[in-house]
């Protein structure tokens, strides 16, 4: 049995590992549905199972994600177990992921129910040629086809709706890009976006196409270039950059993705899921090493590994998501939480920083936009002074 604190609010996150098949830039866990249809229905069992004895300790989840892979390998009955399970119309938000190709009209009972409150759907492109090029299972009439539904879902039952767009793809350029954002929110009225600069991941197929050649990406000034003017355009829509790569309008933020970058409780159940538990200065990590098919044929609560995270690493991990957003870091609450003076521990850093990166003031320490485009150069060097 995991061990995870009881006071105050607590989120869950749930892993589905089935997909179609992997797209060529998918680092996320994942195998093909089809080759584990014999493992799928022990998996939710175990996974039902798991939710229910950890359920037994707590008054609600205050945030739920149901992420993959693709949610959408699941059937709606599927799905709806583990979400009475976790008793998902008691809390604040439910996300579930869905792709363009698995959503159909049979999820919407989940919707009519209050079992799930927003639903995101990884577009990523509404161009066939750049969806062939990045393996993905969907093509531009799934697209519309969805998003249609999506919207439909939203004004039917007052769903929250988000669509993940992903640029510097090869061959796409700004003007192919901004084309998709503005169908895919003339179609949908959405108020969020997730907006993903392509990142070539170590052991994709991506990574294998480019060190072969085959497959030539943007350099780093290509990409700031391609980010700018996309972010711009957001702007001028009327989204607010609250995140690196998050944009919402009329107050539409994702609760359950804040919890992350608060550094706040999350349990992450299923194969390959992680957790983040503290309670006052302990704090801990859980991963799940199992496969798929080793999770869905085990005991509950087997192949979670427990990790203690030392001081020194619970301010790198908290600088790290926080500076993701646009609220920054606060320093009351980080002198409350870690017991330091973040100017003191990191006056040194900051000198050394370009002034056009940052805002600094009694209060807040804020990455500007300029910024986001270089935090790793600026949480390395904040990360130097922590040790």
């Amino acid at each position: 049995m995991l061990s995870f604190p009881t006071d105050g609010n607590l989120s869950l996150y749930l892993h589905i590992p089935f997909c179609t098949t992997c797209c060529s830039y998918c680092a996320f866990y994942s195998e093909p549905v089809d080759a584990t249809k014999a493992y799928l229905q022990p998996y939710v069992d175990r996974l039902e199972k798991e939710i229910r004895a950890c359920k037994a300790h707590l008054d609600r989840f205050f945030t739920i994600f149901i992420g993959g892979g693709n949610p959408g390998s699941l059937t709606a009955d599927q799905l709806r177990r583990l979400l009475v399970a976790a008793k998902a119309d008691a809390s604040d938000e439910v996300t579930i992921e869905m792709n363009p190709e698995t959503f159909d009209e049979t999820y919407f009972s989940l919707f009519a129910e209050g079992l799930v409150t927003r639903l995101s759907m990884g577009i990523q492109s509404m161009d066939d040629p750049t969806l062939i090029r990045l393996g993905r299972n969907a093509r531009r009439e799934d697209n519309l086809r969805s998003i249609a539904l999506a919207r439909q879902a939203r004004l039917q039952y007052g769903i929250e709706l988000s669509f993940d767009l992903m640029v510097c793809l090869p061959g796409q350029t700004v003007d192919l890009a901004i084309a998709d954002l503005h169908e895919i929110l003339m179609l949908s009225e959405s108020d969020h976006i997730s907006l993903y600069c392509l990142t070539v991941e170590e052991g994709t197929e991506l990574a294998l196409q480019v060190g072969l050649g085959n497959t030539t990406v943007l350099d780093e000034d290509g990409q700031e270039d391609f980010l700018q003017k996309m972010w711009s355009e957001l702007r001028r829509l009327g989204f607010e950059h609250y995140e690196v790569s998050n944009f919402c309008r009329n107050g539409k933020k994702s609760k359950h993705n804040q919890v992350y970058w608060r550094l706040d409780n999350y349990l992450g159940l299923g194969s390959s899921a992680a957790s983040t538990l503290t309670e006052g200065s302990l704090a801990r990590h859980y991963t799940q090493n199992q496969s798929l098919q080793e999770f869905a044929l085990s005991q509950c609560f087997s192949g979670y590994e427990e990790e203690h995270v030392d001081a020194n690493q619970q301010i790198e991990e908290y600088v790290m998501m926080a500076l993701r957003t646009n609220a920054g870091i606060d320093k009351q609450v980080f002198a409350a939480r870690y017991q330091k003076d973040f100017d003191c521990l990191f006056a040194s850093a900051i000198s050394s920083l370009d002034s056009s990166w940052y805002s600094d003031t009694i209060q807040f320490f804020v990455l500007t936009e300029y910024g986001f485009m270089v935090i790793d150069e600026i949480l390395l060097r904040l990360a130097l002074e922590i040790s």
